[in-house]
């Protein structure tokens, strides 16, 4: 069954721009040969991703996405099956985000501004609105 998973976490502080660059090589590497697919977004303090795949495929990686030290406190914000992927050419895409310089206005409404702030402290409507959410960095 093709499924989403999203997740947030607490970024470690000694995870370096190096760190990511070297997760999202290894995650296009890797996803490539489970025909997983998806996107990071990620600033100093978060990360927030969407994985797209077989849902087995998806349940063991977030087991070893968990236990990686460069991130803590992991919140699953949703596991949805799916008819079709919202990122179905990029094994990873990333995406930096600055929390504290993003004008949300140009590209989110208030509410979408306020959700989005929501999904980050772990607290989100639906795995639908957050995938929705995600979608509006990768336009």
């Amino acid at each position: 069954m093709l499924a989403q998973l999203f997740y947030v976490s607490k970024r470690s502080p000694k995870c370096s721009d190096e760190d990511i660059e070297k997760i999202l090589q290894i995650s296009v590497e890797n996803n490539a040969k489970k025909n997983i697919t998806g996107v990071l977004l990620y600033s100093k303090e978060k990360f927030l991703q969407c994985i797209e795949g077989e849902l087995s495929h998806l349940l063991a990686l977030y087991d070893k996405i968990k236990l990686d030290k460069r991130h803590s406190e992991a919140i699953m914000l949703g596991l949805v099956p799916v008819k079709e992927r919202n990122f179905p050419s990029w094994q990873m895409a990333g995406k930096s985000v600055d929390l504290n310089k993003v004008d949300f206005k140009s590209q989110m409404s208030a509410a979408e501004s306020e959700e989005f702030e929501n999904i980050l402290s772990g607290k989100a409507s639906s795995a639908e609105r957050v995938g929705k959410i995600i979608q509006l960095f990768f336009r």
